[in-house]
């Protein structure tokens, strides 16, 4: 019987530690994910991702705002000004999905997201070639022990305004409510 136990016990341990949660080994891999995603504004572009999900690192379909909510970012122009709407922006989506303009730093220099709240905008945030963003994404399921929110950063490699498209590069910590943006060291 206590044999039982111990083997239980032992892989209970090691699926908590195989499932990327907090208690397992905090391994994991910076390279930014690089990505095209286009304007909402724009008609032609129905159908194409306009929108990027944090908690997944993946591009997302948006027809409609409000239609699924599982997405942190959403591409549009205002003005002619390429914008990024963090989701609680579009009427009928609460979120906490925010971003933080960061200054003279590169993706790779940027280690830690603000822990300050106020330093996330929740509405529309202009964005410029070169800049480094640091994301709060969407609250979202922690490898089944609760909920809580990913952060991230990511750069805007290019815009192009004349198809109405930009290219990013973005990283996310993969474990809850972690603001650190590059791994521990092994």
């Amino acid at each position: 019987m206590r044999f039982l136990a111990g083997v239980l016990f032992t892989t209970a341990v090691l699926s908590v530690a195989a499932c990327g949660d907090s208690f397992g080994p905090q391994f994991w891999d910076p390279t930014p994910d690089s990505t095209v995603i286009y304007s909402l504004s724009r008609p032609e572009w129905i159908g194409r991702p306009s929108g990027y999900d944090f908690v997944s690192l993946r591009r997302v379909v948006i027809e409609a705002a409000g239609e699924t909510g599982n997405w942190d970012l959403a591409l549009a122009e205002d003005a002619g000004t390429f914008n990024l709407y963090p989701s609680g922006t579009f009427p009928g989506i609460t979120s906490r999905a925010g971003i933080a303009t960061t200054t003279a730093v590169t993706l790779q220099e940027l280690t830690r997201a603000p822990g300050d709240t106020a330093a996330y905008s929740r509405g529309p945030v202009a964005i410029q070639i070169g800049t480094v963003y640091a994301v709060r994404s969407r609250t979202a399921s922690c490898s089944g022990f609760g909920s809580g929110t990913y952060y991230g950063k990511f750069q805007v490699l290019s815009i192009d305004a004349t198809l109405g498209l930009i290219q990013l590069a973005a990283v996310r910590n993969p474990f809850c409510n972690n603001r650190d943006l590059i791994p521990p060291e092994n």
